[in-house]
This record gives C-alpha cells, structure tokens and sequence, in this order.
C-alpha cells in the first residue's frame, strides 16, 4: 500500500512539473508581447481588460474574439472623447472629455489588451490612455491577422439593421425599418403630389410618370411589366446605385413602386421591397400637404 501511495505521488509531482512547462502563461505585465498570435494564451489572465474599439457592425460582419468586450471608436468614443486633428497620430489637444475616457477604462493601474482592424484605432485610443497616465498597456493588433480558435461569428452580411421580416414591409410597419444603413426610400408619386397630398418623411420623390416613363421604362401593356420595358438600365443603376442596395419604394396605390420593382429586379437588383400607397399609411412620419398649393 505504501509503495502504491510512493508511486502516485512521483505521477502527481511529473504531471504537475510537466503541467508547468506547458502551460500557456497567462500573467500579464506592462513588458508582455501580446499579438493577434498569441493572444488565445492570455484571454484568461487574471485583473486584465480586453477592448475591441471597431463598431459593431464590424463585429457582426468580421466576427469577433471571445473575451474581448467591445467599445467602439469610430460609433462612439470619436467626437465625445477625442477629436483627430492630425490623422491617427494622437496629441494632447485631442482630448475633448477626460471623464468620458476614465469612466470606461477605470483604474490608472488597470492591465489592457486593446485591439481594431489593423491596430491603428486602440493604437490611437492607448496613446492617449498613456497620456493620461495609465501604465499598463498592450495593442494587441488587428483581427484581421487573428487565425485563433475563438473566433465568433463573421459572415459579412449584417448591415446594422433589423432582418426584413419574411412577410415583407408594407405601409403597416414601414416605420420600423427607416434609416437603415445604406438603403434608399423612394416616392413615384407625381411632384406636386409631395406638396398637396402630403408625404412621408424620410422618402424623396422621383416621379415616375414626370421623370422615368419613357426615360427609362415604357409601357406596353398597363401595369404590367415585361423584360423589354427598360429601355436605359444605366440610368436606373444611376439613380438607384448598387444591385444589393435595399429599395423601399412607395406612390399612391403601390402600382407604379411594384412596377418600377419588377423593372429593377429584372436587371439583377435583389433587396427592392414595394412598400405599397401613401393612401394605406398609418404610421408617425406623415407631413401632411395642403390641397390648395399649386406647383
């Protein structure tokens, strides 16, 4: 029994010494060479504070690293905390709210391992946390070089935006998707219509009957659409930009925005969405016209 016990505790001493020598150090101190190589060895270090300063749309399109908790540069500390006057290169001047700063890194003797794209944000942001009087500072680099195991997600497809609901957006909830990043709101309605009928904010109006018919679609056969009905696609690409960009297109009764739909799906447009008539609105964003203006 003793010798059992003997030899147990010599395997306890070998695991433990072998244990030792290849663990990953996880001690963090002012001299560690941290980079987007290594830095799965440390996301369990005691007492340190692990920043990503990119927005978070490019946390959703470009993935992010487990750990890291996200305070974005360019979406919210530039122009509240600091203010760029000579490109990245940081300079006293710059720094517009001292308290802004501290309230998200605390401590002056706090360990933190920052991190971008590229490196050049959280470059920028330690040279001023250096100014300021912390220590302890670390840039890690850019997730653009990052091939460890604790990448989440990144397939490059958010916009920042709510997903389209699979029903679609019509005049009942087109309230709830205005502002998205990129996308283009448009009224077919006649100009003059904006001023007596009123309008709904946030949508510019191209008239289709006073601008596109016979410009840039004709029709054959009513309301209905054929291939051959788009006669200049170069100047729909013009005015409604690229072929992935959402379109929500509105008129009166939603016949001349599902028109105008079917024109631009049919030369490769992907995310054009007829939101329907002005007459159906019931929403928060009407400007109402008066009916006695005359263009």
């Amino acid at each position: 029994m003793k010798r059992a016990l003997i030899v147990l505790g010599i395997v306890f001493v070998i695991v433990a010494v072998v244990g030792c020598a290849t663990a990953p150090e996880t001690r963090v101190g002012p001299d560690t060479e941290i980079t987007m190589e290594n830095i799965d060895d440390y996301l369990i270090a005691d007492d340190v504070r692990f920043i990503d300063m990119r927005d978070p749309v490019d946390a959703m399109q470009d993935g992010y690293i487990a750990g890291f908790e996200l305070l974005p540069f360019k979406g919210y500390l530039e122009n509240r905390a600091l203010v760029r006057n000579d490109g990245w290169n940081f300079s006293p001047e710059d720094l517009v709210d001292e308290d802004l700063l501290l309230s998200f890194f605390g401590d002056k003797d706090t360990t933190i391992v920052a991190m971008c794209l590229s490196g050049t944000r959280c470059g920028y942001v330690l040279d001023a946390l250096a100014y300021l009087g912390y220590e302890n500072l670390i840039n890690a680099g850019g997730i653009r070089d990052y091939e460890g195991r604790f990448l989440v997600g990144g397939h490059g497809t958010w916009n920042g935006a709510a997903a389209i609901p699979a029903e679609g957006v019509t005049m009942d909830n087109i309230d709830e998707f205005m502002h998205r990043p990129g996308a283009k709101y448009v009224d077919f309605r006649n100009v003059g219509q904006k001023y007596t009928d009123g309008y709904i904010d946030g949508f510019e109006v191209i008239s289709f009957f006073e601008f596109l018919e016979d410009r840039a679609i004709e029709r054959h056969d009513g309301w209905n659409f054929r291939a051959e009905n788009v006669i200049d696609d170069f100047m729909l690409e013009d005015i409604f930009g690229d072929k992935d960009r959402e379109l929500f297109l509105m008129c009166q009764s939603g016949a001349r925005s599902g028109y105008v739909k079917e024109a631009l799906e049919s030369i490769g447009y992907t995310n054009v969405y007829n939101v329907g008539g002005i007459q159906d609105y019931i929403g928060d964003r009407m400007i109402y016209g008066d009916p006695s203006f005359d263009l």
